[in-house]
């Protein structure tokens, strides 16, 4: 195991010392500057971009107005993959106090030491109640007895968009077959309108994600990150989604990136299937005539086991490790601005972000909120499995869904093979590296 910190760390928690702090997060160089007083200053990174950013950096510059002269956050926002190698490139040295990172990345980020835990050294002035966030996606951050790797933000689903004049009166389907009939109802060719267009790229990782678990599938093992979607139920998966296009003929083929998104923005899709943080995006193109509903149920036939499962990710606050030690104000501070953001994270639902902090999703402005309580029952969202090599076990696969679903007589069962192949190859590369 590459986190060799973390040994030590439960070793200390059991003993009960409050040295941990000191062994957790650097050690050694003497304590950073929030220990001498004053503002205490957080940099915190963020791949968050696009109309989230606007909401995002609102709800900072309040937390800054309300607590100035004791804690400032500052934030930097890149584009995801700008984000996640700017962590690897900076830290320890150069880098932020705080990170989001997305929950299935967190364990990796910790094995290899670029995250601490928040450990009982960071509650000696304010806690935080793990219990009161939703449970599917705190128990993947579990770092130890009264320790964890990170706490989450939100919960961000894919779920069905439509377009309500296209739609009209028909009822708005409860199954896969439900919603390919009214699909096929609704595909015009000589106006070139269709029931459900699909992109063979983005979102797949989202779109076959929840068609294997609707089918009652796995992504990967979570105690040896081996790769588990070569099953029937993989295959099920992929087959749905290769006939939308192929066999039930409601979208055209070989959609690239995006180009299903811009069909629905011009009027020319009935459904579309997307990330709720489209939302703010989608109202703008669409207005009024914008409707959302739970892709739970709708990308299988089956009924009970897990058909009801849609995928969604969490962005989580970490604590990056340090070259020096963290001292005591500095952690405090930490856990003041987590708890803040949980506390007032229902204005976070306004980009179409479903808070992880039960008690936001119990305000008024939460359940006042449009569109967002019709993303679907928040226990029905599944993130990903707590793995540490969760990119190398399963994100390969998705460049061999894509093969699938640009040919209608590709052959499914070979690819996942193929898939599942380089994935093992992945796994013991990372391991063994």
């Amino acid at each position: 195991m590459k986190n060799k910190f973390l040994t030590g760390l439960f070793s200390v928690l059991l003993a009960g010392t409050m040295t941990l702090g000191f062994a957790a997060c650097g050690g050694g160089g003497g304590d950073d500057d929030s220990a001498a007083g004053g503002t205490v200053s957080l940099k915190l990174w963020t791949p968050i971009t696009g109309a989230d950013l606007t909401v995002f950096n609102r709800m900072i510059t309040r937390f800054n107005q309300q607590h100035e002269g004791e804690i400032r956050v500052d934030h930097q926002s890149d584009v995801r993959d700008t984000h996640y190698n700017n962590l690897k490139n900076n830290i320890p040295n150069n880098g932020p106090d705080m990170a989001i990172i997305h929950s299935q990345l967190v364990k990796n980020y910790a094995e290899y030491e670029y995250i601490v835990p928040i450990d009982s050294s960071f509650f000696t002035k304010e806690t935080i109640d793990p219990a009161g966030y939703q449970q599917n996606v705190m128990s993947t951050l579990i770092a130890g007895e009264n320790s964890y790797y990170g706490f989450p933000l939100d919960i961000h689903p894919i779920v069905l968009y439509y377009n309500k004049d296209l739609v009209g009166e028909n009822e708005l389907p409860h199954n896969y077959t439900e919603l390919m009939t009214l699909a096929k109802k609704l595909t015009n060719t000589s106006t070139q309108v269709w029931g459900l267009p699909i992109s063979t790229l983005w979102p797949t990782e989202f779109t076959y994600t929840t068609a294997l678990y609707q089918a009652g599938g796995e992504e990967i093992d979570t105690a040896t990150s081996q790769p588990k979607f070569n099953t029937p139920e993989g295959a099920e998966a992929a087959e749905n989604l290769r006939d939308i296009i192929y066999k039930h003929k409601v979208s055209p083929e070989n959609l690239q990136t995006d180009a299903d998104l811009g069909l629905f923005t011009s009027g020319k899709a009935a459904f579309h299937i997307q990330g709720c943080w489209q939302l703010l995006s989608l109202k703008e193109a669409l207005g009024d005539s914008l409707g959302v509903m739970s892709l739970s149920g709708l990308l299988t036939d089956k009924t009970g086991g897990n058909s009801q499962q849609v995928m969604a990710r969490s962005h989580v606050f970490t604590v990056a490790r340090q070259k020096r030690t963290i001292s005591q104000r500095k952690k405090e501070a930490m856990v003041t601005f987590i708890k803040w953001m949980g506390e007032n994270s229902a204005e976070w639902s306004g980009a179409g972000q479903i808070p992880a902090f039960n008690a936001a999703r119990e305000t008024d402005e939460f359940k006042n909120a449009p569109y967002v309580n019709d993303f679907g029952d928040p226990t029905i969202f599944r993130t990903a499995a707590s793995a540490t090599y969760f990119e190398s076990g399963y994100e390969t696969v998705f460049q061999y869904v894509t093969t699938i679903m640009t040919s209608g007589t590709s052959n499914i069962a070979e690819q996942l093979k193929k898939a599942e192949e380089e994935a093992k190859k992945a796994v013991n590369t990372e391991m063994n590296g």
